[in-house]
């Protein structure tokens, strides 16, 4: 189990340091200082009938980790001298691999669960730009910035009014924090609900829809940012957009469940084009990473048309869905029939 620890706490530092190169040292050390200090508040006053259970076991380990890496987390560490650093945060670590080691013992996943520092880190304004949130991403709609979205439209009525920049900004950091920490969805929502006069007058579903939605997308960009990296190895990567039936399914995931595009390609909703959901609110599908060379399995197979006129009726829609999107840019008869490329390139040699 130690090397599983070992290996949790390497990824945290080599994901940390690949961020610092990308939105600076200062700011992910930043981010890693609240982060510990919201752990060390929460610990410290937390009720006497939670000691030795699960919730106390995790935020331990998670601020073990979190203080490993802000350890490792050397100011003006270039990327020359980043492996040596690795090597010797294993040495340094051995403390915390033994910590983490006897942790998970007594609560399986809790030991060896690396930081959300990819997830989280989407949702950095500094790196992600309009993109960094969905309300950010819909606030700044219609305007020439990168990451905005692609369909030219005035921004959604309604939302600079709500909460206005520097409330959605909170909101990131918030979320951004919430996902280090891995604070539970409840207690994210009363972090929003407590900065925000609208949401302290809305119905509870308003925080809890936002809460959901940006967590979504969130891990959804990281997970097509890991897509793009295995796509540049393997050559044939491609990212499959599955839905999450039950009776909360609307007809519009329905009508996309089953979609297949290339990486850099944008999946096609009823409510526009997108890189990785979600598309609306509430959206709840996610990226399944495949390749050409496999066959498609048959949970991913799109819906008929007919089981998206039914969801549509269902919902107590009037007239006819919109046009169901097109399934695939890639026809469905290459799929676990094409060798994956470097097999085609060493029967050719």
């Amino acid at each position: 189990m130690s090397d599983l620890a070992r290996a949790a706490l390497a990824l945290n530092r080599r994901h940390a340091m690949i961020l610092a190169e990308k939105v600076g040292g200062d700011r992910i050390q930043r981010q890693l200082l609240e982060a510990a200090k919201e752990l060390e508040e929460r610990l410290r006053f937390l009720s006497p009938s939670m000691a030795g259970t699960f919730t106390e076991a995790r935020m331990n380990a998670t601020l073990a980790q979190i203080r490993h890496v802000l350890y490792n987390l050397r100011p003006g560490m270039s990327r020359a001298i980043v492996q040596t650093a690795l090597d010797a945060a294993d040495v340094a670590g051995a403390g915390v691999v033994d910590y983490l080691t006897d942790v998970e013992a007594g609560f399986r996943g809790i030991g060896v669960q690396p930081l959300a520092l990819d997830e989280s880190s989407m949702l950095d304004s500094a790196r992600e730009g309009a993109k960094s949130s969905v309300l950010r991403r819909l606030m700044s709609s219609g305007e020439n910035v990168p990451g905005a979205e692609a369909v030219p439209h005035q921004a959604k009525m309604g939302i600079l009014d709500r909460y206005g920049v520097n409330v959605v900004g909170h909101f990131e950091d918030q979320l951004r924090i919430g996902m280090l920490t891995r604070k539970s969805w409840a207690d994210i929502r009363e972090s929003l609900v407590a900065t925000s006069p609208f949401l302290q007058g809305a119905p509870a579903h308003w925080a809890e829809r936002i809460v959901r939605t940006e967590t979504m997308g969130a891990y959804n960009r990281a997970g097509l940012e890991s897509i793009h990296d295995a796509d540049e190895q393997l050559g044939d990567m491609v990212k499959i957009l599955s839905a999450t039936f039950d009776d909360r399914t609307a007809a519009d995931s329905y009508a996309v469940h089953g979609q297949i595009r290339r990486t850099t390609e944008p999946f096609d909703t009823w409510t526009g084009p997108v890189m990785n959901p979600p598309a609306r609110p509430n959206d709840r599908e996610i990226v399944v990473p495949h390749r050409v060379s496999w066959p498609i399995p048959a949970y991913l197979v799109p819906k008929k048309r007919g089981a998206v006129v039914a969801r549509w009726a269902y919902e107590g829609r009037k007239g006819s869905p919109p046009p169901t999107p097109l399934d695939t840019t890639i026809p469905r008869g290459q799929f676990g029939r094409t060798p994956p490329p470097q097999v085609e390139e060493n029967a050719r040699a």
